[in-house]
């Protein structure tokens, strides 16, 4: 299922937007398919044209701007084929409403560029933070093994402050399954295949200005495969992220990613509870384990203590 933060920090299943409502002004719209076997003139061909040349060249974008005429000839076809073989390896020259290649030049538009350009350095933050609570985690372990060690138990109290470890039926286990989470996501960014790291994260190409991101639950084991346009192995960064505070960018990328490396089905790591560490004080240690949320505080404490 395809999940999204929506911009009050609460998850919900996300209706993969339809172009043509002309939503957002750097989303493509067309209603007809354009190039080969599609129109070749009119004002839906100028439309692809200057979304091309809005598109950098290292994008896939073409070396010479097209001249904006609304005649899909030789050469803005060749453009076509040239950006569908820079992301897809085909090049039919042809772009199809709602197709990969028309979802990938939409979310290729200046202001969607301009957004993924400021949220790669939260990737970083992020990156970082779950770094560290693989750290604390480990640490942890150790603290349990030995009555508090060298560190006196701090790491293992903060673990069990946001997952209630001690009180589960198998606290090293516990451990061990929350450490796997961010093993996971951390794994997620070192994936062969030239898909992992900040290259699993896009801008959505047609917008839900409500939402902060979405992606697919077990988009992680995924890879390559699509439904429609979306790609499952992708979290699209959404319109509301260019509005969300420095903390809030930070959080979305853990919690989706959280989603993204769990399973697609039976134990998924869902949404039990939202907001700082008390607001989960009702939760089983289960439901702690397995609360998308609960990753994010962890990994980000103490600001989301």
């Amino acid at each position: 299922m395809l999940i999204g933060l929506s911009n009050n920090r609460i998850c919900q299943p996300v209706a993969a937007k339809s172009a043509g409502q002309g939503s957002y002004n750097d989303d493509v719209v067309i209603t007809n398919a354009i190039g080969t076997r599609g129109i070749t003139k009119g004002p839906q061909v100028i439309i692809i044209q200057k979304a091309l040349n809005n598109v950098p060249a290292e994008y896939g974008g073409p070396a010479l701007p097209l001249d904006t005429d609304g005649v899909a000839g030789d050469f803005t076809i060749g453009c076509i084929k040239d950006f569908q073989k820079r992301h897809f390896g085909f090049q039919d020259g042809r772009i199809d409403v709602l197709g990969k290649t028309h979802a990938k030049l939409s979310s290729l538009q200046p202001a969607k560029i301009a957004r993924m350009k400021m949220a790669k350095q939260y990737l970083g933050r992020a990156l970082n933070a779950m770094q560290k609570a693989q750290v604390k985690l480990t640490l942890a372990g150790m603290e349990l093994l030995t009555g508090g060690g060298l560190s006196g138990g701090q790491n293992l109290a903060l673990a069990d402050a946001h997952f209630d470890v001690l009180k589960s039926d198998d606290p090293a286990a516990a451990l061990a399954y929350i450490s796997s989470v961010y093993t996971t996501m951390l794994s997620s960014f070192d994936r062969p295949g030239g898909l992992g790291g900040w290259s699993q994260f896009e801008a959505e190409p047609f917008t839900n200005r409500d939402y902060f991101a979405f992606t697919w639950w077990g988009g992680h084991y995924q890879r390559g495969m699509y439904i429609g346009w979306l790609r499952m192995d992708t979290v699209y960064l959404s319109a509301y992220y260019d509005k969300a505070n420095d903390n809030d960018r930070v959080q979305t990328i853990i919690h989706e990613l959280a989603h993204f490396v769990g399973p697609a089905a039976g134990d998924l790591i869902t949404d039990y509870a939202y907001g700082k560490r008390k607001d989960m004080a009702g939760l089983s240690p289960y439901k702690k384990q397995h609360n998308a949320e609960c990753y994010g505080n962890f990994a980000l404490s103490p600001a989301f203590d």
